[in-house]
């Protein structure tokens, strides 16, 4: 597997471009910065089949949009996550912050669903918590999970917004990604990667 991580945007989101065939990559979180994208996939040379969410939120969402008019790529995400994208512009507002209407997707995300990108399996692990639809991304031939805003190095995704629920977040990383094998590559949403091993060792919330 090939991988691009691009921190964008004020909060400086994890995007990921990965591939093993550079005429089928799959875009996860494209949050901001819409033009660097392109620009990284150029320069690679390297075209995208399906651009995913690992959740709603505005920083992860931001340049989907002009990724499908500029590419005309399928967009998923979890259908419990309309509801949160639906809230984004005018939630956005009360911090002082401007936001494109959010993305329609070409479908939905199913839990346990197994994507082909280019001869890449990627499976949709639905880790509701966070946010209703949260989904993590694993990848078993990399041994790699992309966890979103689920799972940190050293920490977990807060559960104080609409649609966040603690207890079942805890539930989502033990029952779906602690299960994973130790050696499991983190690949968070926010910060640097991880394992598997070393957070059910040492994170602090997960004791």
């Amino acid at each position: 597997m090939e991988l691009v991580t691009l921190p964008v945007g004020r909060l400086q989101a994890n995007c990921y471009i990965l591939w093993r065939r550079p005429e089928a990559a799959l875009v996860i979180d494209p949050g901001d910065e819409a033009d660097r994208i392109l620009a990284a996939l150029r320069q690679r040379d390297v075209r995208p089949a399906l651009v995913v969410n690992t959740h709603g939120h505005f920083d992860h969402i931001g340049a989907v949009k002009p990724l499908q008019e500029a590419l005309k790529v399928p967009y998923k995400v979890h259908r419990g996550e309309v509801e949160i994208m639906a809230m984004v512009p005018a939630r956005t507002r009360l911090w002082g912050i401007l936001t494109p209407e959010a993305p329609a997707p070409d479908g939905f995300l199913e839990p346990d669903e197994r994507i082909d990108v280019g001869g890449l399996e990627v499976r949709a692990l639905h880790t509701p918590g966070h946010t209703p639809g949260s989904t993590c991304f694993y990848v078993p031939s990399a041994a790699s999970v992309f966890t979103g805003d689920t799972l940190f190095a050293g920490s977990i995704g807060r559960t104080d917004f609409p649609g966040g629920h603690m207890e079942t977040e805890l539930r989502s990383i033990r029952e779906r990604l602690l299960t994973l094998p130790p050696e499991t590559r983190v690949y968070p949403g926010h910060g640097p990667p991880s394992t598997i091993g070393e957070e059910a060792q040492s994170n602090p919330f997960l004791a």
